[in-house]
């Protein structure tokens, strides 16, 4: 699909009323962008705040091209979601039963119709799927209103012409992974999606979709992506695996990711949520679980926002980390490789992106750049607990907006070149309680972060003061 509208940032409000104890407020001016830096001062074995600190420094970022108001204490977990753990009970009498067979499906109930290869279920209910598909489908054509569990029970699926779940209406599916199973689905390659039914991905959704149990799951995307969906994508359990030409994992309004081992590879993004038109959509919250991440583009990537909330999170190959308007690291422990930025916070524009599934990272600049140029644009980027280590080939982390580290650990290795630093903002920049260190410096004050802490810093008003790369 072409796209020529600018991605829009919604409702995800943020009151900016933060007060920071702080002893040092610094104004700098790199290429014509101001960078006020805020914190306490500590000693030389501590960068948490000293109790000499007296006064309330409120920080926050110009409005000049904001197009929507900072995050503060919103928690993504407050958002509405699909998702009900009541969905993943049920009584063992409800179950229907479908065995797939080249040579010939089957079914106990009435709301399954097998035609050839292709296994649809036209009714809400919970099915326990088992067997093999070497070149077929299962479709979940439900009403609009009915829900509809999977069980998959040792299910392998593979189709050579098109996706090999797809599903093109219900109210929400969730696949379930039985216990000691493994669960393979797997697309083929150059084909389309009539009608624009559903995303072109192995396994494709138009409607709500949850993934859980204790199996395993393994995603093979040949054409597109691995695992995507029109709505909501939340994983609240299981192992899944996922190979993907493209975005490995995406759910356009939103991907919580509550728990569970994930392995995805991708082409281009590997978590991805990309709806910009909606207020309160847009975004990923990954509230625990073990994910490692090998991604041609972004290790994350949404149009909105980003919280990571505890869990392990590594991402071993990327261009960008994470990338999104609005980025929580609140716990767990994150680690990432970029060859570009390791986190940033961007409010893009796609309107010159001639493709709303790819062109959605907003850089216009080439690596290094966050398509903000040098003006705060109303982004925000928060490390206030957690372990994040940070090994990218430009900013470490990287904001055209405000960057706020209130605690945490964080080690950061990047460049150091004036233009590109370990901590780079257009807006303010808080430094309280957080323990970081830059290229191998202990950043102990304030005033580590404007006199180019962490490697010299370079002209231009060292880490932080420089230019959006």
């Amino acid at each position: 699909m072409t796209s020529t509208t600018p991605r829009r940032r919604g409702l995800l409000r943020r009151l900016t009323t933060a007060a920071v104890a702080g002893a040092a407020t610094l104004a700098l001016a790199a290429c014509g962008a101001a960078t006020a830096i805020t914190g306490a001062d500590s000693s030389s074995d501590s960068t948490t705040s000293t109790s000499s600190s007296s006064s309330a420094v409120a920080t926050t970022a110009s409005d000049e091209g904001r197009t929507n108001d900072l995050l503060s204490s919103l928690d993504l977990t407050s958002l509405d979601t699909h998702y009900d753990e009541d969905d993943l009970t049920w009584d063992s009498s409800e179950e229907q039963t479908i065995t797939l067979s080249d040579s010939g499906s089957t079914s106990d109930s009435d709301g399954v119709t097998v035609d050839g290869s292709t296994v649809t279920i036209t009714e809400g209910g919970v099915y326990r799927v088992s067997g093999t598909l070497s070149d077929g489908q299962l479709v979940v054509a439900a009403p609009d209103d009915e829900t509809v569990t999977i069980i998959m029970d040792g299910v392998s699926i593979t189709n050579s012409s098109g996706t090999g779940i797809a599903v093109t209406s219900a109210d929400e599916v969730t696949l379930s992974l039985e216990e000691g199973t493994e669960n393979s689905v797997e697309d083929g390659s150059g084909y389309e999606v009539s009608d624009d039914s559903t995303p072109v991905a192995a396994i494709a959704s138009a409607s709500d979709l949850t993934i859980a149990g204790s199996g395993s799951l393994t995603v093979t995307g040949n054409t597109n992506d691995g695992i995507s969906t029109k709505d909501g994508l939340v994983i609240a359990s299981g192992t899944v695996t996922v190979d993907a030409a493209d975005d490995a994992v995406r759910g356009k309004d939103y991907v919580s990711i509550l728990d569970g081992t994930l392995d995805l590879t991708s082409g281009g993004d590997a978590i991805k949520s990309d709806n910009y038109e909606d207020e309160d959509r847009g975004w990923v919250l990954i509230s625990a679980g073990d994910i490692t991440i090998d991604s041609g583009d972004d290790g994350i990537d949404a149009e909105q926002a980003v919280e990571v909330l505890d869990g392990t999170l590594a991402i071993e190959q990327s261009v960008e980390g994470i990338e999104a308007q609005d980025i929580m690291l609140v716990g767990g422990t994150t680690s990432i490789t970029a060859s570009d930025d390791g986190v940033n916070a961007t409010a893009a524009n796609t309107a010159d992106s001639t493709d709303d599934t790819t062109a959605d990272s907003g850089e216009t600049g080439g690596p290094g750049g966050g398509g903000g140029g040098e003006e705060d644009d109303g982004s925000w980027l928060s490390v206030s607990g957690g372990t994040l280590t940070i090994d990218a080939d430009f900013d470490g982390l990287d904001s055209n907006g405000s960057i706020s580290l209130t605690g945490g650990t964080l080690d950061i290795t990047s460049a150091d070149n004036g233009g590109d630093s370990p901590v780079d903002a257009n807006g303010d920049i808080t430094f309280d309680g957080a323990t970081l260190t830059a290229n191998g410096t202990q950043i102990t004050s304030a005033d580590d972060l404007s006199s180019g802490g962490g490697g010299g810093g370079g002209g231009g008003g060292g880490m932080g003061g420089g230019p959006q790369g």
